[in-house]
């Protein structure tokens, strides 16, 4: 429509390849984002055929779910819930109070009164007793509910409607053996809906489908993996060149062809994995006729050879090679990631009217900027993983997501769009795009993958295993099934998700699993060649074990001078300091701005302080908002600009508001400093909260990303504690 702005959702489905070579699957994410994620997200979006989305299914993933379904393929969470525990032995019971409660505490956990018993045991044994103490303390009915709760917390609020499902919900404890083939079989129902439900609002024109390289491989780094340096020149490269376009073709062309099979018709265009592109890369791509890709705004910023205009990026762009071209789309980050990071800490009311809102404010400032008759030329972008984020929701996202789309649907001024009807539209308007800056959706380069000492380690390793491989294959002494076999190895090898875990950027509790996984891969190569294995494969690649969000406590009462300035070190000697850059919850998502560099809080026995030092200077007209979240919902509001903060709280049945001007300063780092009781906190209480670095309504840097920086208020006691050891 005309006077409507077109929104397009782009929802990425991704997991690795977690099968080895005993034909077990090492974690359980495809079965537990399969009967969490992919199908209910359908459902909802079924109960709103006004609403188009886009949504991207990785091979990898495809068919893992095929083998789940027709091949009757387990996972090891699966096999050790589903083995009686009187038969289970003490590693098995020792995996089970290690990894069954690997989900979102507030979320996944603490609704459910049994599971959040036992976790909070298990929690407290832990502190003070070996694991071979714990499993004694633990009852055979205490093993059977984890073994019940693990399987059920990671079933989607639509499917846990499901008869089987919801009779064990209600039960909630004291599960019985018998019971477990009624859930297990429940479970493969759900997997087997997946691939049909998307093709049938595929065929619905409701969704665009696409697909992605077949198991994920950063291609342009395939093609070359010393590109890297072309985007960020003083990188450390791996000292051998990985440069396989072959591989990169071959990742291409057998994805297309699983597509195919399983969906009946060739894909509406392709998310290249983790946005990742480079002129060779997407040269590479449009021999096969893929409509359409999507990346990062930064990608295009860094490749226009003119004037950037943030404006830019609601518009697609046409490259060309020969007689093939490709369209792009671009990714408004600060929207996408207010969805993966922010929205989660909000009432879904705020959050859908925020969004909404700030749409609006894009629609106006095109309008303004262009005129009323170029507004169906542009699309907003809203491009990210469409698995990984509503574990942090509330309901899992669900009452979030309705409500969007009911907000969306007819709305009068924004439409929800597919890509593939969009290029339709607008085919004959596309500009040119000449060049292609190489990089992904993170920070427009390829840091996340090469570069550290373990990815590059990564990368070598690869590089020799590959090149063994062809000079045994060269030889012809081997037979094609065992060259296939190993070449399958190779290719998963290639897969973008070992090396997101190697450097110091992401870490999980699975980190050391990843890498003996990936590590499995290389050895397997070896193995079915009947070569003795090279030593340096059975050493760990991953050095250090970076643990999540750890959080930190002021150690002293401080009282430094509000002045902007790195006046001296004591003044804010004491207080916890929290590097932005590493002490991040970054797990299988990755907020994109680095504003902030470190955060420093303090308090003396009446105020509480905030330092903000910076790795990039903000616009001064920048906002940031401290939202503490416990004891009470309070809002914090300052502005450099004006120099003045403002305090927003509920107390006594009624909406209080203070301006704080004595002490907030801006100039080298922000300052912050103000009575905690005069907004409504008490002494001894214990808060938590968020920072926000906003500007025009968007909210382009929080910390932590997902979960809350907490500390106690000092009370009368507060100095006869002994904070030193």
């Amino acid at each position: 429509m005309k006077n409507k702005l077109s929104i397009a959702f782009y929802w990425h489905h991704h997991q690795p390849y977690y099968k080895d070579s005993s034909g077990v699957f090492q974690m359980p994410w495809v079965r537990f984002h399969g009967t969490k994620d992919y199908l209910d997200f359908l459902l909802y979006l079924k109960e709103f055929p006004e609403i188009k989305q886009n949504i991207n299914l990785v091979p990898s993933l495809l068919l893992q779910i095929e083998d789940y379904v027709k091949n009757n393929s387990r996972d090891l969470v699966w096999l050790i819930s589903e083995k009686a525990v009187k038969n289970l032995t003490n590693d098995e019971k020792k995996y089970i109070i290690n990894n069954f409660f690997m989900a979102n505490h507030k979320t996944m956990i603490e609704p459910y009164t049994r599971y959040s018993e036992l976790y909070k045991a298990i929690l407290m044994y832990k502190k003070y007793l070996l694991e071979d103490e714990i499993i004694k303390r633990l009852t055979e009915q205490d093993f059977r509910d984890i073994q019940f709760w693990y399987n059920l917390t990671w079933i989607g609020v639509k499917s846990k409607e499901r008869k089987p499902i919801a009779i064990l919900l209600k039960k909630g404890e004291n599960f019985e053996e018998s019971e477990k083939p009624a859930l297990f079989k429940e479970i493969i129902k759900i997997l087997e809906e997946i691939i049909p439900l998307h093709k049938e609002l595929r065929d619905k024109e409701q969704i665009d489908l696409t697909t992605t390289p077949f198991y994920h491989p950063i291609l342009p780094l395939l093609c070359d993996n010393y590109v890297a340096k072309e985007s960020t020149p003083d990188i450390k490269l791996p000292s051998i060149q990985f440069k396989h376009p072959e591989d990169a073709d071959t990742h291409v062309s057998r994805s297309i062809k699983c597509f195919k099979k399983l969906f009946g018709r060739a894909p509406d265009g392709m998310w290249p994995a983790e946005g990742s592109v480079s002129n060779e890369a997407v040269a590479l791509i449009s021999k096969y006729d893929i409509p359409y890709l999507a990346t990062d705004e930064g990608v295009l910023k860094h490749s226009l050879k003119r004037e950037f205009s943030y404006l830019d990026i609601y518009k697609p762009y046409s490259y060309k090679v020969n007689d093939k071209h490709v369209n792009l789309f671009f990714r408004d980050h600060n929207l996408s990631d207010a969805i993966g990071f922010v929205y989660s800490g909000r009432p879904e009311k705020q959050a859908v009217k925020s969004f909404i809102d700030q749409i609006l404010g894009i629609r106006k400032k095109l309008i303004q900027t262009n005129g009323a008759d170029y507004l169906e030329q542009n699309v907003v972008s809203i491009i990210l993983d469409g698995e990984n984020c509503w574990e942090y929701y509330p309901n899992d996202g669900k009452d979030f997501i309705t409500l969007l789309f009911k907000e969306l649907s007819n709305h009068e001024l924004i439409e929800t769009v597919r890509y593939s009807e969009f290029i339709d539209r607008h085919q004959q308007s596309i500009e040119q795009l000449n060049h292609i800056h190489p990089g992904s959706w993170i920070n427009h380069n390829f840091k996340i993958w090469i570069g550290a000492d373990e990815d590059n380690k990564a990368w070598d390793l690869l590089a020799q295993t590959r090149n063994f491989l062809e000079k045994e294959e060269n030889e012809g002494i081997h037979s094609e099934e065992v060259i296939k076999e190993a070449w399958e190895e190779i290719y998963i090898a290639e897969g973008s998700d070992w090396n997101w875990w190697y450097g110091d950027e992401h870490s999980s509790e699975m980190d050391m699993e990843f890498d003996k996984l990936y590590r499995s891969h290389l050895i397997r190569v070896y193995q079915l060649l009947n070569f003795d294995v090279p030593g340096e494969l059975f050493q760990t690649i991953k050095r250090k074990h970076f643990f999540t969000f750890e959080m930190k406590y002021p150690q002293n009462l401080i009282n430094p001078s509000i002045d902007g300035e790195r006046t001296n070190f004591y003044e804010w000697n004491g207080a916890a300091v929290y590097d932005c850059c590493q002490t991040q919850l970054q797990s299988t998502m990755h907020q994109v701005s680095k504003i902030m560099d470190k955060i420093h809080i303090g308090f003396n026995k009446e105020n509480i302080y905030f330092r903000i030092d910076f790795n990039q200077k903000p616009s001064i007209v920048a906002e940031y908002v401290i939202n503490i979240l416990t004891p009470q919902k309070t809002t914090l509001v300052f502005s450099p600009l004006k120099q003045i903060g403002e305090a927003f709280w509920w107390e006594d049945e009624k909406n209080n508001k203070k301006v704080i001007t004595k002490n907030v300063k801006f100039k080298e780092i922000l300052e912050i400093g103000f009575p905690f009781e005069e907004i409504g906190l008490k002494k001894g209480d214990k808060i938590g909260f968020q920072i926000q670095v906003k500007q025009g309504g968007h909210i382009l840097e929080q910390f932590p990303t997902i979960s809350l920086v907490e500390l106690f208020l000092p009370d009368e006691d507060y100095e006869s504690i002994e904070w030193f050891v």
